[in-house]
């Protein structure tokens, strides 16, 4: 299951338990409209009880085209370290974003980090 808040230029996502194809239908275009309507974005993405992704979630994920990838400037990574790796792979190849992998009980870094708008 995914949630999706967005304030400006910023967008809040929880992932929790495990990400199905639904969950990405409804990410990817909110994704793409917030970027297109927004010169600089930041994401955060805090993975809560997270247990991964369908292998259908998982080739949404990897098929991730993001129109303006350059307005995407930094991504926030929360969770458990387990998930690092995996998340940062599928984001790569999509974005020159700077990622940065904040743990479970740094969220106050990671949306303080997210909301400085300066690089």
């Amino acid at each position: 299951m995914m949630t999706i808040y967005k304030n400006e230029g910023k967008v809040y996502m929880v992932a929790q338990n495990r990400l199905d194809a639904i969950d990405y239908d409804n990410l990817i275009p909110q994704l793409k409209d917030h970027i297109q309507a927004h010169n600089t974005v930041y994401w955060y993405i805090e993975m809560e009880n997270f247990e991964g992704w369908t292998a259908s979630a998982y080739w949404k994920g990897v098929e991730l085209k993001l129109p303006n990838e350059e307005r995407l400037k930094r991504v926030a990574l929360v969770g458990n370290p387990k998930w690092q790796e995996q998340f940062t792979e599928v984001l790569i190849p999509f974005t020159r974003a700077h990622i940065k992998f904040f743990g479970p009980d740094e969220k106050k870094w990671a949306k303080e980090w997210i909301e400085k708008e300066n690089n």
